[in-house]
């Protein structure tokens, strides 16, 4: 794949270029900034960064396949082009990569739901034409201009992920990925210690609506309280009222779910009404209602500017779920057959909420004898942390948990709330793994949910560990 050739390169960076000793013919395949990730005939673009500077380690990125370097002072043993900022540099590379594309442009934001739904999306719009999206979580003031750096000229479909901790940041890259559809997921209190309280939240998020198209097209949830504001937000934009659009459970709502049959553990039939009140009916791999729910995006953007919405939809049933982000199976382990509902991959109570509220659900349909969470602390809160934390803890209660595994500080005091002997408690997920054979039972359905900082998922590697053991 010839992503970019070398008169390509030298147009982008003209502003910011100083010199060059390019060979005539050149031809790039991926844009790279980690010196020891580097492709074959990769650009190795020397970022400096607070504690390390790339530059120190261009040698590397050429042995490891590079074959031109961005750099801001001259190196040795590479090709390389001189300019003034390489983090100017990579973002000039990402304004180009955007203008020269013809690609139909989606944009997505939210506190919880977003890289799953982005996944979601990759999957049903490649049976549209030709898509790329952004890789893991790469949705940041760095890991946003790297994708579009990475973004072919000749695709159909561009999805870009982009996440903020703060006010202010994700306007520049809305601005830059210039996207026709944005998403909004929801907005929560995620990330609350950086921010006065969750409507600063939710004006963070709405930030995306910045860099729409000129006919660009708002989708917001329906559902969620600062729906509203988030409207506005858009209408301050100069969103056309036609444009903004609505998806959710609500009446209201352009593109609804009616409603949802969970058929197993893996496996949903849903019923759907589409802004022109046509109803449509889809089966997804999943039995987990966040993701049912954020079907309903995909859904309404295959509709808005997808090709096929039949054909698209239907891909909802081939959905793998990813380790850490809601995957459900079965293990065996000593003679106990144990259903996992593996979440761990990060938390916020929004998401917890529906975890726990889907686990009881999970128990009676499968008939499962204990429902059994294990929940890790929930990170970046500030000073509501206590309180947040308590109020997951009130969800094991609401929705009647057989038994709890608290992990961590913040959950530890939040179980005082609990019933006596509904529950154990552990300082870290190292030590609670080394139990949690001895704490289950043949029969339980076991959810596991914390934050990335946690590493709750030590508890399954544990199991499978043993179960390899025996």
């Amino acid at each position: 794949m010839n992503l970019w050739n070398k008169n390509e390169l030298l147009e982008a960076l003209s502003g910011e270029l100083l010199s060059h000793n390019l060979p005539e013919e050149i031809e790039i395949d991926e844009v790279a900034i980690d010196s020891r990730k580097t492709p074959k005939s990769g650009l190795f673009v020397a970022l400096k960064g607070e504690k390390n500077d790339a530059h120190d380690f261009v040698k590397q990125a050429a042995e490891n396949g590079c074959k031109v370097a961005i750099v801001s002072r001259e190196v040795s043993g590479i090709s390389q082009i001189l300019v003034k900022d390489t983090f100017v540099a990579l973002y000039k590379l990402a304004e180009f990569s955007r203008q020269r594309s013809a690609a139909k442009i989606i944009g997505i934001t939210g506190s919880v739901g977003k890289t799953g739904t982005k996944e979601m999306l990759k999957m049903v719009f490649e049976s549209q034409g030709k898509v790329f999206a952004t890789t893991g979580n790469l949705n940041n003031h760095i890991g946003l201009p790297l994708s579009l750096c990475n973004f072919s000229r000749d695709c159909d479909y561009g999805i870009f992920e982009m996440g903020m901790n703060h006010l202010s940041e994700i306007e520049p890259l809305s601005r830059l990925a210039r996207p026709h559809l944005t998403i909004i997921t929801n907005v929560g209190p995620v990330h609350i210690e950086f921010f006065k309280n969750e409507e600063e939240i939710a004006l963070a998020k709405s930030e995306i609506f910045a860099g729409l198209t000129a006919d660009g097209i708002a989708l917001i949830n329906a559902d969620n309280k600062h729906f509203e504001f988030l409207k506005k937000r858009a209408e301050s934009y100069k969103i056309k009222d036609e444009n903004l659009i609505s998806f959710g459970e609500k009446n209201s709502a352009n593109y609804q779910i009616l409603d949802f049959k969970i058929i197993d553990f893996a496996t949903a039939q849903v019923h759907a009404k589409l802004k022109n009140s046509a109803e449509i009916s889809y089966e997804i791999a999943t039995s987990n209602p966040a993701i049912i729910f954020n079907s309903i995006m995909v859904l309404a953007a295959l509709d808005l500017i997808g090709k096929d919405v039949e054909l698209g939809v239907s891909q909802l049933k081939n959905l793998t779920i990813p380790e850490g982000r809601g995957k459900v199976y079965e293990i065996n382990v000593s003679g106990k057959n144990i259903v996992i509902i593996d979440d761990s991959y990060n938390a916020s109570v929004l998401s917890m909420h529906a975890g726990i509220e889907h686990l009881a659900k999970l128990k009676k349909i499968l008939g499962k004898k204990r429902a059994v969470a294990a929940l890790g602390d929930m990170l970046e809160l500030g000073e509501k942390s206590v309180e947040l934390h308590e109020e997951v803890a009130n969800y094991l209660k609401t929705f009647h948990i057989d038994f709890a595994v608290m992990v961590g500080e913040k959950m530890t005091n939040a179980a005082k709330k609990l019933p006596k002997n509904s529950y154990q408690t552990f300082p870290n997920s190292s030590l609670a793994s080394e139990q949690i054979q001895d704490l289950l039972q043949d029969g339980d359905i076991f959810y596991l949910k914390g934050s990335r900082g946690i590493k709750m998922e030590n508890l399954i590697k544990n199991l499978i560990d043993q179960k390899s053991a025996h």
